[in-house]
């Protein structure tokens, strides 16, 4: 019922027009009108129900006065709602009407100069708002000429003093108006000014909208057609993006992956525990660019990289992880390194066979041999034991790529390293009409902890490589502290040297350096990249610097681990 009633006061009262100060000067009048005409109705039916005209002193004319109020105030509402006639025209009929009314409320002596001069303040101060600011002296004047009339009805002198307040109200109310005025219109500017922006930034939005539309709908194109699998986690690490291809790969449908975290997604038995710690350990250093993780999925083989996203703020929001299905290369890998072992393995006893009765017929067990023979039994001895080194470091590689190679802590000593480089590279440096120079640093531990095949292989390797590209001049073997928490091997030597191109890929598997000295001197490219992944499950670093016409240096810094298993001060005792 209250809903109702205000709507059928606002549908009263609403005028139509479009301009701004018309339709509010309208609105307030057509609200003055109907709140008067239903007050005036309102006090005719409360009087007539009471059916006591003569008791309550009213007289007939006071009622005919009423209709005629209520017949103005139609005639006034329906001019003011009209499109055809001036917007100020109602206004100002109301205002005389008003005024006009007044002299017919009380006496004319106490209108002229009584208890009701106060009312001719009314129109004086409405006038103002429903007409421009300056009517009010307009009504000023016309209030001033009706209250002499009264006095000259009534035999009254005009009140000076209430014709002086009706201007005075009329200045204040013409400063209160045009104040109010200004203010609107301000405002009105400022809303305008609002307006437009609103529309440019709307404008802008919509375009930027639309551009993130049309590059979103890019974008899911683009992932929908990758092949690997792609999920995309926010901060808190959920899952809030992914591709179709990632429900093939892990056997789960984008309602069980899409708002579920890293744990509901690894929660198979499909994937081992210590897989699960790894993933969960690659999607949380996501930000180190750390190298990719082959996890078992089932009877899949997944290859797992995980990379920051951020914002244009360079603000970490999140973390992207993709999968590929590595199931046919780590098969074909596990394959390779199956037949590599296998042959290796295989090869080592006829070699093995050929080198022993080669040096017997070279030590004439089965009787004399003359030079030639002798010389001969010794090229089968040399290229026998170069093929069984060609075999071992195949063994080596494939137990490294296998993860099958450990690396034993036991007590070592370095000067026995040392010494044993003496015994196996002696006599092959001497050939060569080289100077092979071992030093220890008399700082360094005489026993640490180690894996003394792996360290001497180490050596081996990197002395055998400084003879094999020296052809003049020397090859140093230096061990040595470094602080109090690593050690050193360096290998120093007077050789070719190395173009500094070839630095960036001579660690890697099968490769050597383009060169007539390499073909010359043969070998499969394994040496030095069998040295690098030993020394890094060591938890070492090797490195190589080298200059064309000078020589290289290769250095292994390993962890410095004394027998109890701590690293040390250098100690000063001599060896």
């Amino acid at each position: 019922m209250k809903n109702r009633l205000s709507i059928l006061f606002n549908r009263l009262t609403d005028v139509p027009t479009d301009f701004p100060d018309n339709a509010r000067r309208q609105k307030i009048l057509n609200i003055l009108i109907v709140s008067i005409f239903f007050l005036t109705a309102l006090a005719i039916i409360l009087i007539l129900a009471l059916q006591n005209l003569v008791s309550l002193g009213l007289q007939g004319n006071e009622f005919y006065l009423a209709f005629v109020v209520l017949i103005g105030l139609a005639i006034v509402y329906f001019i003011n709602r009209s499109k055809h006639l001036p917007s100020w025209l109602a206004s100002f009929l109301f205002l005389v009407f008003l005024s006009a009314a007044f002299a017919y409320t009380d006496t004319p002596e106490q209108l002229a100069n009584g208890r009701s001069l106060f009312v001719f303040t009314i129109p004086v101060i409405m006038s103002s708002m429903l007409l421009v600011p300056a009517a009010s002296f307009l009504f000023a004047g016309l209030v001033t000429v009706e209250l002499i009339i009264i006095s000259n009805v009534s035999s009254v002198v005009p009140n000076g003093f209430a014709i002086g307040g009706f201007f005075l109200v009329a200045v204040v109310t013409w400063l209160s108006a045009r104040s109010l005025e200004q203010a609107i219109k301000d405002l009105r500017v400022v809303n305008a000014e609002l307006d437009q922006r609103v529309v440019e930034r709307t404008s802008e939005l919509a375009t930027a909208l639309s551009r993130e539309t049309v590059e979103a709908g890019r974008r899911e194109a683009i992932l929908n057609s990758i092949a690997d699998g792609v999920i995309v986690f926010d901060r808190t690490g959920t899952a809030i993006l992914s591709n179709p291809s990632i429900t093939n790969l892990v056997n789960k449908s984008q309602t069980e992956i899409i708002g579920k975290g890293l744990s509901d997604l690894l929660d198979s038995e499909d994937v081992k525990a210590s897989d699960r710690v790894s993933l969960a350990a690659l999607l949380e250093k996501s930000a180190q660019n750390l190298s990719n993780l082959r996890v078992k999925w089932g009877r899949k083989t997944l290859s797992v990289n995980a990379a920051e996203v951020r914002d244009g703020a360079s603000q970490a929001i999140g973390t992207v992880a993709v999968f590929r299905d590595f199931t046919r290369e780590a098969e074909l890998e596990q394959m390779k390194n199956t037949f590599i072992a296998i042959v290796s393995h295989e090869l080592r006893t006829p070699l093995n066979a050929i080198l022993g009765y080669a040096e017997m017929l070279k030590e004439a067990v089965y009787g004399q041999i003359n030079e030639k023979q002798k010389s001969v039994s010794g090229r089968i001895m040399t290229n026998t034991q170069r093929l069984l080194g060609i075999v071992s470091d195949l063994l080596d590689q494939a137990q490294i790529e296998a993860g099958k190679l450990k690396i034993q802590m036991i007590p070592c000593k370095p000067a026995e390293l040392l010494d044993n480089i003496h015994g196996v590279m002696e006599k092959t440096a001497s050939d060569k009409n080289l100077s092979l120079i071992l030093k220890l640093d008399p700082a360094m531990d005489t026993t640490i902890i180690g894996d003394p095949q792996r360290l001497q292989q180490i050596m081996v390797n990197l002395t055998n490589n400084a003879v094999k590209f020296t052809d003049s001049g020397s090859v140093q073997v230096k061990v040595a502290p470094v602080g109090t928490k690593n050690w050193q091997i360096q290998t120093i030597d007077t050789g070719n040297g190395i173009p500094q191109d070839a630095l960036e890929y001579i660690f890697e598997t099968f490769r050597q350096v383009d060169g007539m000295s390499t073909r010359q001197h043969g070998g499969v490219g394994l040496g030095l990249s069998i040295v690098k992944q030993l020394v890094e499950l060591m938890n070492g670093k090797i490195t190589v610097e080298s200059e064309i016409g000078k020589g290289s240096t290769f250095t292994v810094t390993l962890p410095l681990i004394t027998h109890n298993g701590s690293p040390t001060v250098p100690s000063t005792k001599q060896e």
